[in-house]
Order: structure tokens, then C-alpha cells, then sequence
């Protein structure tokens, strides 16, 4: 299991009246030893395993269990808890929000806050009070009002901690709400943070807005995307957010194995959502047109590009069944493994003229993504992501007797050599696993598959009072005018 929940679970074991170790790897000590500090635990005991496990033999992990752990157990357990903890605890004070920290040339701001792991590493614009007073006037949200409380630091986020992150990250103020509804999405049990956010899976948080809101503001559903300044902005915010109040620092309580990239953020292309006539992503979800939502998920990376080169919709179907195939989360035979299809406007134009919608895409995709199951359970056994299985044998027979393998079920870029009626397939995805956005170049004949993680949430954007008038001053064009009549 992931460091964060077996640290959680010993979290739940103390609390409980029942002594408890975690056993984890020479990097992860620290990582739970600050999630369970943060959860009210300050001196949770911690037996290291030398190495990663999973490449050991069953000799050398007898040997260390018995030689290297079992030592570290039993001391643990029977060792006094340091008098110094609860002392520890009593002096974690909060600061207040209105105290100046650093004063200096901006030079000397930018290093104090990356000394501090308050940044990134790249430059900052330092958050005064002035700036983040002005961030505060596109909100109706009290300045220090809950507006979510994030893991793993437990921390409370508001306004005005927002507020703090958004400067640094050159935001403009104007973006406030969008970012205010992105930390509640997060802050979402239903989005699993707390799981995805340190992984060693370098699981990225995406982000995307529906809406007439999206357009207002000026975050891009076209070329250039996740690149344009707004999507920019609000996705450093969110990774500053994730840095400095839901407390995930690297090689601390961020683990990601070969890091883990900047959030991100795109908007869904409505307008030629609805020259095809296909539903935006928050209308299926049950939401009004017209209501801006902002939707959060992740990915494991930021995904292949698949290039359709067919007007026909049916092998373009197929097309694309073949990345969600072959772009999985991890190499472990995940059926539930989510994906999330980026789909140009001028691809989906193709598929909308086949008669597709988006729901009826997705059944075909699929009935057509499948895998040999022989090539599943060998992923499955030897790519394990966490759970450690029985032999090849023993799994591969497991798996031919479930219910969703099928013979005869060959994808269609297999060829039919000579007894292919007996191969065994298996579904790469199940229907709840899939969602389709319509963004990108409208010229280029793309499509993106991102899997990653199974939590997701969305939230409506909450407007103040004042947004109009508060827009126009600052030059906008009315919300009125980006709506999709």
C-alpha cells in the first residue's frame, strides 16, 4: 500500500489505544512520519525495509524480515515514546495571516520562500497584503472562511491562503473563482488527494472548465491549451496550493518516483461542441449550460498522441480504442485504470457524422479496447502496482474464468491467424472508466489519451454579487455575452 494510507491506517490503530509500526522503505520514513504528524500523531514509530521489495527474492525477504525488520518492530513497541513529543505538538503554533515575513529586494524574497519550500524553485511575485486584498474583492467568501480542508496537512484552505498562492503564481485576480472552486474540487473526498497527491506514481492533477465563465476569462480550449496564460496561471496555483496548504513537498510527503509535472489546465471547445451537437463534459454530469463548472482528475503522464488519418468513423472508433488500449495508468492490468480522450473538433466532426454522441462512443470503445488476456495477467502479475499476486499460472487461469473474458473477441488490429478463435481477450476499460473532451488545434487530426488515478470531482464556480460591474472595471466583456444560446 501507499506510504500516506499505511500511515493513516497506523494514524487510526494509535488513536485507538493500540501501539502500531509502519513498515516502509529507506525514503518513505519521513513521508509517514509527517502524515501521521499531521494527523495528530507526532511520534508515529516507523520500521525501515532496506530496499524496494518487490525486486527482492523470497529468500532475501525472509532474511530481512526476520534480520533487518523484526529488530526495528520490537523496539518500536517496546521503547518509551520520546517525552520531548507532546511538547513538539504544543508549540506548533499558527502564524498569522497578516504578518509580514520577509522584507528585501526581490531577489532576496524569491530566495527566502524557496529556502522555505514555499515556491517552486521559479520566481515568485511576492504576496502582500495589497496584492492578495485584491484577489479578495471577486468573492463573497469571508477572508479566513473554510473553504476546504486539504490532505495530508490537514490544513484549512481560505481565501486568503488561496489568495497567497494565486499571486505567487501570477494569477490574475479576476481568475479567483475558478481557483476558489478548483480547491474545493480537490478538497473532495471523491477526488482521492489524499492517495494521489504524494504517490510515487507522479500522478499530475488536470483540471478543466465548462462554461460560459471559461471563455470569459480567457482560458484556451484551442491550440496551445494547457500552454496559454490563463491555464498557465491557474495551474500553478493549484500546484503552489497542493505545495503550501494541502502540504505535499518533495522528498518529503511528495514521492513522485521521477517527479511529477506542474498541474494543468484546459477548457472544453462548447462552441463546437455544439456544431457537432454533442453535450459539454458538466451538462452530461447534470449540470445547466450555462453554469461554469471546474472538473479535476489525474493522469500519469500527459498522454500519446494518436493521429487519425480515416473519414471513416468506424476504423477512427477504432483508432482510438487502440490508444486507450496500449495507454495505461501503470503496466498492472488495471480494468478500471480511467481515461480521459482529448479529441480534437475537426476529429470529432468525423465521429459526429458517423452518428456518434460521446455516450455512444464510449460503448463502442469499449466493446473494442481489448487484450489478449494472456498479455493482461502477465501485466498484472509482473507490472503490480501495489498488490503482490500468486503465480503466472494460477492468475492466468483466474482471470480466463472471469465473466468479462470472452473468446472469439479478437480488437480489430489483431490479425486472424489460424486458431484466433480460441484466443481469450479481456477489457482494457469498464464503461464507468472513460470521459471525452473536445479541445485542441481544430486544424490537426489528434487525439490524447491520459490515464490515471480513479478519483474525480466537480464543482460550480460561485460568482460575488459584484462580478459584473467588477469585470467591466477591469475590462472585460459581460458573462452574457459568452453564452452559448
Amino acid at each position: 500500500m501507499c506510504t500516506p494510507r499505511v500511515a493513516h491506517a497506523a494514524v487510526v490503530a494509535e488513536k485507538s489505544g493500540i501501539p502500531s509500526v509502519v513498515v516502509a522503505g529507506p525514503a518513505f520514513k519521513k513521508q509517514a512520519e509527517v502524515t501521521a504528524y499531521d494527523q495528530g500523531v507526532p511520534s508515529l514509530r516507523v520500521a525501515v525495509y532496506p530496499g524496494p521489495f518487490d525486486l527482492h527474492s523470497d529468500s532475501e525477504l525472509r532474511e530481512n524480515a526476520v534480520k533487518v525488520v523484526v529488530p526495528q518492530v520490537t523496539e518500536a513497541l517496546t521503547k518509551p515514546l520520546p517525552e520531548s513529543a507532546s511538547a513538539q505538538e504544543a508549540s506548533r503554533k499558527e502564524q498569522k495571516v497578516r504578518e509580514i515575513v520577509v522584507t528585501g529586494t526581490i531577489d532576496e524574497v524569491n530566495r527566502y520562500f524557496s529556502d522555505y519550500q514555499w515556491s517552486d524553485g521559479m520566481a515568485i511575485i511576492p504576496p502582500t497584503v495589497e496584492r492578495v486584498e485584491e484577489f479578495l474583492k471577486y468573492t463573497d467568501y469571508a477572508p479566513h472562511e473554510e473553504i476546504a480542508v486539504l490532505p495530508l496537512a490537514n490544513l484549512r484552505a481560505t481565501p486568503w491562503n488561496i489568495a497567497v498562492n494565486a499571486v505567487m503564481a501570477g494569477a490574475r485576480p479576476q481568475y479567483m473563482p475558478i481557483i476558489l472552486a478548483a480547491v474545493q474540487a480537490i478538497g473532495d473526498p471523491a477526488f482521492r488527494l489524499a492517495v494521489t497527491g504524494g504517490s510515487t506514481h507522479s500522478f499530475t492533477t488536470f483540471y478543466w472548465v465548462n462554461g460560459p465563465l471559461a471563455r470569459q476569462l480567457g482560458i484556451e480550449s484551442g491550440q496551445g491549451l494547457i500552454a496559454a496564460h490563463a491555464n498557465q496561471a491557474i495551474g500553478r496555483t493549484m500546484s503552489l496550493i497542493e505545495r503550501n496548504i494541502a502540504g505535499f513537498r518533495t522528498k518529503e510527503t511528495q514521492m513522485g518516483t521521477f517527479g511529477k509535472l506542474q498541474s494543468w489546465v484546459l477548457a472544453e471547445d462548447e462552441e463546437a461542441l455544439k456544431k457537432i451537437g454533442w453535450q459539454p463534459d458538466h451538462v452530461a454530469g447534470g449540470f445547466d449550460k450555462d453554469v461554469s463548472t471546474v472538473s479535476v482528475a489525474s493522469s500519469t503522464f500527459m498522454g500519446q498522441n494518436t493521429i487519425p488519418s480515416t473519414s471513416d468513423p468506424k476504423i477512427l472508433m477504432q483508432l482510438l480504442a487502440y490508444g486507450i488500449t496500449y495507454n495505461e495508468a501503470f503496466a498492472s492490468g488495471m480494468i478500471n485504470s480511467p481515461r480521459t480522450l482529448l479529441i480534437t473538433p475537426t476529429t470529432a466532426e468525423v465521429l459526429a457524422k458517423g452518428g456518434y454522441t460521446k455516450r455512444t462512443l464510449i460503448d463502442d470503445l469499449v466493446e473494442t479496447a481489448r487484450k489478449p488476456t494472456y498479455e493482461w495477467t502477465f501485466s498484472k502479475v509482473y507490472g503490480s502496482y501495489g498488490r503482490v499476486f500468486g503465480s503466472f499460472d494460477r492468475e492466468l487461469q483466474k482471470e480466463l474464468n472471469d465473466p468479462r473474458a470472452a473468446k472469439g473477441k479478437l480488437p480489430p488490429w489483431f490479425p486472424r491467424a489460424p486458431g484466433w478463435e480460441e484466443i481469450t481477450t479481456t477489457p482494457s476499460i469498464a464503461r464507468n472508466g472513460i470521459r471525452i473532451l473536445v479541445c485542441g488545434d481544430p486544424s490537426r487530426n489528434k487525439a490524447q489519451v491520459l490515464a490515471g488515478g480513479r478519483g474525480r470531482s466537480v464543482k460550480e464556480v460561485k460568482l460575488p454579487a459584484t462580478w459584473d460591474a467588477r469585470m467591466e472595471k477591469a475590462g472585460y466583456r459581460p458573462l452574457k455575452e459568452f453564452v452559448i444560446n
